[in-house]
């Protein structure tokens, strides 16, 4: 499964519905707007370290359910901060699908005996001749 589409899976289901809710019921106001002493609703619930970066689906789930990663964000300062980072554009979805090839191919490598080739390309592997 595509790291989106275990994004998609995660957010898209009751549990998260449900912490989320329960999430903007203790932090009514948004908390960036709140550190600079502007009181705002919050309406969106932001992810601090990126499910999208987790390695593994495990590890997804544990980042887009832990109360700690967790921020409630008026819309404002939420899109800000994926503009800032640029965590939802086309070149930083390429950039993540690029990513994670190479830490599959460094995962398989080894397992497969240096398959891979430097220019990313799937090698045979050499037989060996015996000689008489």
């Amino acid at each position: 499964m595509s790291k989106d589409a275990t994004y998609r899976k995660l957010i898209c289901c009751q549990r998260w519905r449900t912490l989320r809710n329960q999430y903007l019921a203790e932090h009514p106001e948004c908390e960036l707007c709140l550190s600079q002493g502007i009181h705002r609703a919050a309406n969106c619930v932001h992810h601090r370290s990126p499910v999208e970066s987790a390695p593994t689906e495990r590890l997804a789930e544990q980042l887009a359910y832990s109360w700690s990663n967790l921020q409630a964000l008026c819309l404002h300062c939420h899109k800000g901060i994926h503009e800032a980072e640029r965590s939802h554009s086309r070149e930083a979805h390429r950039q993540r699908q690029a990513d994670a090839l190479e830490r599959w191919k460094a995962r398989h490598t080894a397992r497969l005996g240096g398959m891979f080739s430097p220019e990313g390309g799937i090698t045979p592997k050499s037989t060996a001749t015996v000689e008489s």
